[in-house]
């Protein structure tokens, strides 16, 4: 199972970004070879619209099973994670991207 987690830098202790579209990067973790890999979302964050939509993309390129957060996904990322099967986590408040693999993956 791939998950992609929203972070805020690279690493194990990076800290899970609040922001879904407008996160630096994304950690797309592999349960089955326990390997974890950094993507870089510079792109988003200087477009002006559609940032959403794209980081979901992204999600879907790397068939994201679970996709987490550390706040709201927007309406329109929702739906194309929605549409690629994907589950989606709303996580509020500080934790590691290694705390909410452990956490969630569980």
């Amino acid at each position: 199972m791939k998950v992609l987690i929203a972070a805020k830098s690279e690493g194990w202790d990076a800290m899970v970004s609040d922001r879904f579209g407008r996160a630096p990067g994304f950690s797309v973790y592999n349960t089955e070879t326990n390997k974890l890999e950094w993507h870089s979302n510079t792109e988003n964050l200087k477009a002006e619209h559609g940032v959403g939509i794209q980081a979901a993309q992204i999600a879907a390129s790397h068939q994201a099973e679970l996709v987490i957060t550390g706040g709201n996904f927007g309406p329109k990322a929702s739906e194309v994670l929605q549409k690629t099967g994907a589950k989606l986590v709303d996580y509020a408040g500080d934790i590691t991207v290694k705390a909410a693999i452990e956490k969630f993956v569980k």
